[in-house]
């Protein structure tokens, strides 16, 4: 069973309540490991931190709304990342060889520094791209992707499920979706720049998910690299990635470093994109119709509950 739930920290708990004002708030303790949490529910009437029953109705509140998902690492997942990992490393040997025929500049160091930069920047705004998509288009039975839309609105609905994921159950899919791509730097790119700029934005693509896994554990909690990073502004924050948990979840989709997220929402890059597509095929996003997936045990942590407006089979 889960362990005690623990008080959630004074700082966390006024960064909240900043983010919405004039809420009317209700403070219960929060999940374990959990996350700033059920802000699924959020919206600009209320925030509620709801503690698990005992016994067997708190396994059950732990659980994802994915029938069939798992919590733990399986060997399948373990083998995933130790793949990818592996191909991660190859490619960091091969930098070190080529680089041995380089004479040290400030040119060259300057040019790696900028590959690094790029790629972290590529893989922050490929993130949002990615969970723009999932969170808006599409539904369950949508052909290679539809396991992963599943996903993305169970996380809505029990955001702090992710807390309880372990690492290679966390990873081991954007590791296999991530593998091709290394392999083929690692095979066919000879070019020390590309190699970093590949290096880089692919592996924070992998791990994009851990860091959105410590955006919604409370510091105490969290590995201090994982705060040490979110402070420093190289891992999505937890502030700012709670701000993407109001619905109609439509803003800061961006979850590696986050830094894309206010670019993109000042110049309503996703809303223009939307606008553009329903033009073009009429389909209109979650984002405008504020549908929600139905999950059996989801009832209730919805405002409203089933007959919330929003709570309605999505079929777009």
């Amino acid at each position: 069973q889960p362990a005690v739930p623990v008080a959630l920290q004074p700082h966390v708990a006024r960064s909240l309540l900043s983010l919405q004002p004039h809420a009317a708030t209700t403070h219960r303790a929060p999940p374990s490991r959990s996350s700033l949490l059920q802000l699924t529910a959020a919206t600009p009437d209320e925030v509620t931190f709801d503690s698990p029953q005992k016994g067997a109705a708190a396994t059950s509140y732990y659980q994802p709304l994915q029938a069939g998902d798992v919590l733990e690492s399986t060997p399948f997942h373990r083998r995933a990342c130790a793949a990818a990992v592996a191909a991660a490393a190859g490619i960091v040997i091969k930098l070190v060889v080529l680089l041995n025929a380089f004479q040290p500049s400030l040119s060259l160091a300057a040019g790696l520094a900028a590959s690094a930069v790029a790629g972290a920047s590529f893989a922050d705004f490929g993130s949002g791209v990615y969970h723009w998509a999932m969170d808006n288009y599409g539904n369950a039975e949508t052909p290679v992707f539809g396991k992963q839309i599943e996903a993305f609105q169970g996380h809505h609905e029990r955001p702090w499920t992710i807390t309880y994921r372990q690492t290679c159950n966390n990873l081991h899919l954007p590791a296999l979706s991530g593998l091709p791509p290394l392999l083929g730097f690692l095979l066919f790119v000879p070019n020390v720049y590309w190699l970093t700029f590949g290096l880089f934005a692919t592996s924070l693509i992998i791990f994009s998910q851990e860091l959105h896994k410590w955006s919604h554990t409370v510091p105490r909690q969290a590995p201090p690299v994982a705060n040490w990073l979110q402070s420093v502004g190289l891992a999505v924050s937890r502030r700012d990635h709670l701000s993407h948990h109001r619905s109609p979840f439509d803003t800061n989709y961006c979850i590696v470093s986050g830094a894309w997220n206010g670019v993109l929402d000042a110049t309503n890059f996703f809303p223009r994109l939307e606008r553009l597509i329903h033009k073009l095929n009429g389909i209109q996003p979650r984002s405008w119709t504020n549908e929600r997936f139905e999950f059996d045990g989801a009832e209730g942590l919805r405002p409203g509950g089933d007959s919330s407006p929003a709570a309605t089979k999505a079929s777009v």
